[in-house]
């Protein structure tokens, strides 16, 4: 009986090594992918500076860029996490995504901490209720939730250079008085490219839009 059990254990772990080694070698070769749309979304403004993974599913690339209005950016990589069952079930059941992390410093640091993120609502009655020609739609934009009577009015700047990056899609941005100074997060879809832009993303416009729209900001 303990034998049976014995030859359970190692059958189970050799399962869970081979996983680990199969999806492991599978987030290394989307990776690989994902450098190649790095390269193309940044294509004559800059180049890949160096690589490192952090871990199975986390790539850390250095960007060596120029004229965008940020200093040592930074992507953080974050793929599925397929190495472990567990987690690629977890991920799965909280339906994930797959994001890149920009990060930065600005050429000068704002002067206290601002948070955005970007949240897209739909609601209706029915579930399976269509939109009807005989709806009046109303567009609302950015909107600010602040506890301080003094906030600058000039960060409308910069949200609506947010707002305006529909293509690029942030799911959430930050701005800290601490290095980085600038934090910004996408689908990892951003950069991917569409046949039908040829090829061309609009990463690079929206992150010197936000550079602008911080600048133009006194915060």
């Amino acid at each position: 009986m303990w034998r049976l059990i014995g030859v359970d254990i190692a059958a189970g772990a050799l399962l869970v090594a081979a996983w680990y080694w199969i999806f492991r070698r599978f987030n290394r070769k989307r990776g690989l992918r994902v450098l190649q749309w790095i390269e193309r979304a940044f294509e004559g403004h800059g180049d890949i500076a160096a690589v490192e993974w952090l871990s199975a599913s986390h790539m850390q690339v250095r960007l060596r860029l120029m004229e965008c209005g940020f200093h040592q950016l930074s992507i953080l990589v974050r793929l599925l996490p397929r190495e472990t069952p567990l987690q690629w079930m977890a991920s799965r059941l909280k339906k994930f995504r797959e994001t890149l992390t920009f990060q930065g410093d600005l050429p000068c640091a704002p002067n206290f901490n601002l948070d955005v993120d970007n949240h897209r609502w739909c609601g209706r009655s029915r579930r399976k209720l269509q939109p009807s020609k005989e709806w009046s739609l109303s567009r609302v934009g950015p909107f600010v939730l602040t506890s301080r009577p003094d906030w600058q009015r000039d960060i409308r700047t910069m949200m609506d250079a947010i707002a305006a990056s529909r293509d690029c899609n942030f799911m959430q941005v930050k701005f800290r008085r601490n290095s980085p100074h600038f934090t910004a997060t996408v689908p990892l879809t951003a950069v991917i490219p569409d046949a039908s832009s040829n090829g061309e993303v609009g990463v690079f416009e929206a992150l010197k839009g936000l550079a602008a729209g911080a600048s133009a900001s006194r915060f």
